[in-house]
């Protein structure tokens, strides 16, 4: 029975580190969010694999020119969706490594960044011939928004 577990230390130790002290809801939120890391970890491989699927294929495969924006705006989208689920999933790795001395939350910063991250991959990705400008607006809106709290966040000395 040893085996296992010594197994389970070693692979996992976000979650078994002071297993035994933690309380119920600590223990409840280490394993959501094992799980949570694990499903995003098989989203970002699923992910991967049909980049690189598709990047293949619009390269090699189909004879369309590889300077063609279209064709670089929707291998950016697919880069840019990967890596703003690594970095989420990185987010919730790190707040499990460092339970003990932040509090186990996921930071506010780390929120912002990545919501950035989402609306940036956006006005990348926009259709420039079905632009609607209140669409634009809204994002520009959004942006500043967190740029702002970002600018906030960092001046208050919040990590």
């Amino acid at each position: 029975m040893s085996e296992p577990r010594t197994w389970f230390v070693r692979h996992f130790p976000e979650i078994s580190t002071q297993w035994a002290e933690l309380s119920m809801y600590r223990r409840f939120e280490r394993v959501i969010s094992l799980l949570l890391t694990l499903a995003i970890g098989l989203l970002v491989l699923v992910a991967i694999f049909y980049l690189v699927v598709n990047v293949f294929t619009l390269l090699f495969l189909r004879t369309q020119d590889p300077f063609d924006f279209r064709l670089f705006q929707a291998i950016f989208d697919m880069v840019l969706t990967v890596l703003i689920a690594m970095e989420f999933n990185n987010s919730i790795v790190r707040t499990m490594e460092e339970e003990g001395r932040l509090g186990g939350f996921i930071h506010v910063e780390v929120v912002v960044l990545i919501a950035i991250m989402a609306v940036v991959r956006k006005f990348m990705v926009m259709e420039v011939e079905a632009l609607d400008p209140l669409h634009l607006l809204g994002l520009g809106g959004a942006i500043l928004a967190l740029g702002a709290t970002y600018w906030l966040l960092k001046r208050s000395g919040c990590d």
